[in-house]
């Protein structure tokens, strides 16, 4: 008796991944029937914005600490081979960076504090002189305040460093979305 019901619960767990197998075959040939491509593949003939877009494009210098780190971070992701030989796109970024202590005990000291960083950026094309895409992106970081000034402040350096490669990988995405959808 117990050897059958053994029998049936493996039946039953191998009928169960089955259906999961079916699930998930039914899915990808679902989400292949209304085009979905991923963003990044590498089409038969075609070309992708690593490869097209990306390396027409030219970012601008950012001032301050923050702008020198975002803009490597961006060189990074969009130009990894240094600057573009022949831009067609320049990328102007302005960044904004503020902290707020966010929770403070009775005797009025904070022990936990948030980074937050803003950039404001566009797509210029170089022929036109016109905007081609723009936005702005936010990303916020926290840290936690203790009682030495080194830690506070490489806290703070750790959080605007993690705040700034978040920051240029949202603008890197951006674009690529943009390269993409331009080159149909």
């Amino acid at each position: 008796m117990i050897g059958g019901g053994v029998r049936r619960m493996v039946r039953l767990g191998f009928a169960g991944s089955r259906g999961v197998l079916l699930s998930a075959l039914l899915a990808a040939v679902a989400l292949s029937g209304c085009g979905f491509q991923p963003l990044y593949a590498k089409r038969t003939g075609e070309s992708t914005a690593y490869n097209q877009g990306f390396p027409e494009v030219d970012v601008a210098q950012i001032p301050d600490r923050l702008g020198q780190i975002l803009h490597n971070e961006l060189l990074d992701r969009i130009n990894p081979r240094g600057v573009a030989p022949r831009p067609r796109y320049r990328l102007e970024i302005s960044a904004s960076e503020r902290r707020s202590d966010i929770v403070i005990l009775r005797d009025s000291t904070a022990t936990f504090a948030k980074f937050i960083v803003e950039a404001r950026w566009r797509l210029i094309d170089l022929s036109s002189g016109e905007s081609v895409t723009e936005g702005t992106n936010q990303r916020t970081s926290s840290f936690s305040i203790s009682s030495s000034e080194y830690a506070i402040l490489q806290a703070e350096k750790d959080a605007r460093q993690r705040a700034a490669t978040e920051l240029a990988e949202d603008i890197s995405l951006r674009l690529a979305l943009f390269f993409d959808r331009l080159s149909g």
